[in-house]
């Protein structure tokens, strides 16, 4: 009766062999030998009974009570009948579950696929480890690679991105299922002339989602010319948005005076992933900063320390000058040669004065030594009333 267990347990995937002894120490051995008549040769077929040789092959399989297993089985060599068969002499051959040269069973190598797909080589070697099933993180790969692929069917509808093989020096572009949201491809580079060939090998697409990248615009141009090109999103969005704030920020000054409040405004508020790669992009500048100050201590020059660095000779005199380094933000614009007289300037607008010459005039007797430019720059930002000189249709056009 327990014999007949074990045979249950151990043997049951390997039809054709006879349980002879289970040995259990650090390890669990059973050892089993082949009853099968006769064996296949597998060059031409023929069907032999001459035993040539005997031998042991071992395999390691599933554990059990949390102590690994090897199966040691005693298999013979046959000699091939067919007397024109160029293979005269082969091993013995099974019908399931014991694969030629392999050296696990495979309900073994079922689990470790399985461990490789959803953990990946390190995170599943370390799992199987702890299950008794001692395997490298490079034998995990290899056991994935051995899978079938997996062909999935291109839907009508994609979304098409760039990714970082190596960020900021290596990049593809990943083909994404928009339905499933799963990725379908991942392509060499970001190339239009690579999308273009990869989507003329699927004409069936018809709604295509992308950033606003001119590669792969034109990427898509060439090889889905009937595709219906969508702008992503969150794209779009993150594009205003930034457009917005330069804007913003380049028409501080005349918001200021508009809203007649010397209150400087508040900075707009980023978000997480913002403020992390503004935070990163401080700490990388801060590193260089103090390795400036190292070299130059040791006593390299400024020419060396820029070669060693990879860094400009004025970045490096500009941090040998600072004593700290200035954080990161947007720098502030410097007062203008006209600073000084734009309260006279606007007082003179607000009583009607009109002519940039007469004002340029005026600000010369308090001591204004710049162009008349300035001062017109300086009312045509101001001036809403077309002037005397305009033509009549441009006025019309006008209003």
């Amino acid at each position: 009766m327990e014999n007949e267990a074990l045979t249950a347990l151990f043997l049951g995937q390997l039809p054709g062999f006879r349980l002879d002894t289970v040995q259990v120490a650090e390890t669990v051995v059973v050892i089993a030998t082949s009853i099968q008549p006769t064996s296949g040769c597998p060059t031409c077929g023929t069907s032999s009974a001459r035993v040539h040789s005997r031998y042991r092959r071992h395999l390691s399989d599933l554990p059990a009570g949390g102590t690994s297993v090897t199966l040691e089985l005693a298999v013979r060599r046959f000699v091939c009948q067919e007397p024109l068969c160029r293979q005269h002499i082969f091993c013995e051959r099974f019908v399931d579950g014991l694969t030629p040269s392999v050296r696990r069973s495979r309900r073994a190598l079922a689990v470790i696929q399985h461990v490789s797909v959803i953990l990946g080589g390190n995170a599943g070697a370390a799992l199987l480890k702890r299950m008794q099933c001692r395997v490298s993180a490079s034998t995990v790969l290899r056991a994935a690679r051995l899978l079938p692929p997996v062909v999935r069917s291109v839907p009508e509808v994609i979304g098409v991105d760039d990714f970082a093989f190596r960020r900021g020096h290596v990049y593809g572009t990943v083909i994404v299922d928009l339905e499933t949201r799963r990725p379908i491809e991942l392509l060499s580079d970001r190339s239009a002339s690579t999308l273009a060939a990869w989507l003329k090998q699927h004409p069936h697409i018809k709604i295509i989602s992308r950033d606003r990248s001119l590669e792969y615009e034109k990427g898509i141009c060439e090889g889905a010319p009937m595709a219906q090109q969508v702008l992503d999103r969150w794209h779009v969005l993150k594009n205003c948005r930034e457009a917005l704030e330069r804007q913003l920020a380049r028409d501080r000054t005349a918001i200021l005076e508009i809203c007649h409040d010397q209150v400087p405004l508040p900075s707009l508020p980023r978000t997480h992933s913002e403020q992390a790669r503004r935070s990163e992009r401080q700490q990388v500048r801060q590193q260089v900063f103090d390795r400036i100050h190292a070299l130059s201590i040791n006593g390299r020059s400024q020419r060396a320390i820029s070669r060693k660095l990879y860094v400009s000779r004025g970045r490096v005199r500009a941090a040998l000058t600072a004593k700290v380094q200035p954080p990161l933000g947007r720098q502030q614009s410097r007062s203008g040669i006209l600073a000084p007289f734009l309260s006279y300037l606007q007082h003179r607008f607000s009583q009607g004065e009109r002519n940039a010459g007469q004002l340029l005039r005026e600000v010369r007797q308090q001591g204004f030594s710049g162009s008349r430019k300035r001062v017109a720059q300086w009312m045509q930002m101001r001036r809403t009333a077309p002037a005397k000189t305009t033509p009549g249709p441009y006025v019309a056009m006008g209003r």
